[in-house]
């Protein structure tokens, strides 16, 4: 599957809306009898901490899926003309 991916800061961050990341992770889990999958949602905090700290930088955009989650993130892609189709905050259950 091609991602559709806005760059903030040097972080992939996957363009989707809510539907688009519940299939997604339905392809993961299917996948994940075969190798181990990653999961993350990129927040203003999250994106500065990576712009000072390669590791993490590294870690975040080796993720399988990343989601926006934060209102930081959003204008972030306002501003380069790419808007998000949906900011996905994280939540403690779905």
């Amino acid at each position: 599957m091609q991602r559709d991916l806005i760059r903030i800061l040097g972080v992939n961050i996957d363009n989707v809306d809510k539907e688009e990341m519940g299939n997604r992770i339905k392809e993961l889990v299917k996948e994940s009898n075969k190798t181990c999958k990653m999961v993350v949602s990129p927040n203003t905090e999250f994106i500065m901490t990576a712009w000072k700290d390669k590791e993490f930088n590294e870690i975040l955009n080796k993720a399988d899926l990343a989601t926006p989650d934060s209102v930081g993130v959003s204008i972030g892609g306002k501003l380069q003309k790419k808007p998000f189709k949906a900011r996905i905050p994280r939540t403690r259950s779905f």
